[in-house]
């Protein structure tokens, strides 16, 4: 196969090249799709719509989806207010990104919330993430770590 290519004029090669890159974006499109779909508010984890229904009752479900990341299902609601969840294949939260409102209580820890409102009084978390081995809570400026148990770890700038 490899001798009949080289023996292609550059044109032929080219268009050869081309046409198989396509193919092979196309297969690679289409087996990405599989793992991906639109599902109903009632198709979520029981845990998912609970917190859903908790935390953000007055607000209502745009969409959301399951798809498939690194061989394990997650869950991805998109609330109508602009607020997005990320859910693991239990119903867990993973993320929680309030971007146009302040977050609502009793999502973070009472201590970690404690203690950014004692660091920060004058400002308020809209988004937090699970991260391995603890929490990134973002507040307007700036980026949170604490541990696991709560213990505030470091604080960074948030250029964005």
């Amino acid at each position: 196969m490899i001798q009949y290519f080289l023996k292609l004029d550059n044109m032929k090669r080219k268009f050869l090249t081309a046409f198989l890159s396509m193919v092979l974006a196309m297969i690679s499109v289409s087996c990405h799709s599989s793992e991906e779909r639109i599902i109903s508010f009632d198709d979520l984890p029981v845990h998912a719509q609970q917190f859903v229904k908790k935390h953000f009752a007055e607000v209502a479900v745009s969409h959301a989806e399951k798809e498939k990341d690194n061989g394990r299902w997650e869950y991805d609601v998109l609330l109508s207010d602009g607020t997005q969840l990320e859910f693991d294949a239990k119903g867990e939260w993973t993320s929680v990104n309030c971007k146009f409102s302040v977050m609502p209580d009793g999502i973070i820890p009472a201590n970690i919330a404690a203690d950014i409102a004692k660091r920060y009084p004058n400002q308020k978390p809209y988004k937090i993430e699970k991260e391995l081995g603890g929490y990134e809570i973002d507040i307007p400026g700036y980026e949170l770590y604490y541990n696991k148990a709560g213990v505030f770890i470091r604080v960074e700038a948030d250029y964005h």
